[in-house]
């Protein structure tokens, strides 16, 4: 299949220039092999486009899916940085790391190099479409960053629903809130682009109640609607019980259970998502071929995760993201979301 290299070209030209990127600034763009078809180049034509110096940093390694087996070279890219001392280097030298690789350099050392180092950072992996249909917005940088404050101000947060959700935990005085919407302009900061979500770390052992995923409600990376309710118990931040019927309920618990890892069952952050132009039924359209930033962004949803935790120093790859539909969302007992729908005034659309 081919691309429309001028077009991915304006549209990659046009997220830079909200990136800040400007002449005589050094952009690399990481690579793999099996990085969308055009991406690279376009990535370096536009860059060339606005007066800066670009290159292609290409990482070894397969595209992984994100599941546990014996004999995965999970660490290709780490490895790779370690021994090529000119991988490094180029990375600790760059203005700005965009990463198309095919499995995302999130959790590398590539990460944490560049952004040490004051440069910025966006990943870049959904199809041209979606970026297009997602593009960022000033807009929504707003309802993204006025997010956050709220969440830096809150205490307690509560979400309940009518499928049986009903679950709270606190948030502390140095809580880590994170952000995304789309685009990185401040020294090392990253972003994915498309993006448009707030979300938080709570106090671990506060997190205590039940959450039931109801038909409709999306687990991410299995990207897959759930089809028949899951009831899971979480006690101090843990996941203590998973009761429900049918396939869904199967899947989750085995893929917790393939890591033969307890850290699986903590929870992680917390949040929503505000992007209005989000498809919640973006899965069904592309499958295997989104990252599922749709689900993650959806305007109105309540998205929790489980497994790792830096600040926790806890690690381990098996991650769930899980967008959810119809849930209200209290912080210090104001409602902010009501049954999926976002009714703060300062988070709405103008």
């Amino acid at each position: 299949m081919g691309i429309n290299f001028k077009e991915l070209t304006k549209l990659f030209r046009d997220e830079l220039v909200l990136c800040g990127v400007h002449e005589g600034e050094f952009v690399v763009v990481a690579s793999q092999a099996e990085t969308r078809e055009g991406y690279v180049d376009a990535f370096l034509a536009a860059i060339e486009s606005l007066g800066a110096h670009g290159m292609n940093l290409q990482f070894p390694g397969f595209r992984h899916a994100q599941v546990a087996y014996k004999g995965r070279q999970t660490q290709d890219i780490d490895n790779f940085i370690d021994s090529v001392p000119h991988a490094m280097e180029t990375l600790k030298k760059a203005d700005m790391v965009v990463d198309v690789t095919a499995e995302g350099l999130v959790h590398t050392k590539a990460r944490a190099i560049t952004l040490n180092n004051g440069a910025r950072m966006l990943m870049v992996w959904e199809k041209a479409e979606i970026l297009e249909r997602m593009f960022p917005r000033e807009s929504l940088r707003t309802r993204v960053e006025k997010s956050m404050d709220m969440m830096k101000q809150a205490e307690t947060m509560k979400i309940t629903s009518n499928s049986g959700t009903n679950i709270s935990l606190n948030l502390g005085s140095d809580t880590p809130i994170v952000g995304q919407y789309g685009y990185t302009d401040q020294p090392g900061r990253w972003d994915h682009f498309a993006g448009g979500f707030a979300a938080f770390y709570p106090v671990e052992e506060s997190v205590n109640g039940r959450i039931v995923l109801d038909v409709g409600d999306i687990l991410l990376p299995l990207n897959r609607y759930v089809t028949s309710p899951i009831d899971i118990t979480i006690e101090k931040g843990i996941i203590t019980d998973i009761k429900g019927e049918g396939i869904d309920t199967f899947l989750f618990k085995q893929y917790f259970e393939s890591w033969k890892d307890n850290e699986v069952y903590y929870t992680s952050h917390f949040g929503w998502g505000l992007d209005e132009t989000a498809l919640w039924e973006a899965i069904s359209f592309y499958g295997s071929e989104t990252y599922g930033m749709d689900a993650r962004a959806y305007a109105g949803n309540f998205m929790w995760s489980t497994g790792p935790n830096a600040r926790k120093k806890r690690y381990t790859k098996c991650h769930y993201d899980i967008p959810m539909r119809n849930c209200t969302i209290e912080l210090d007992g104001k409602e902010i979301i009501k049954e999926g729908i976002i009714i703060e005034p300062s988070l709405k659309l103008s």
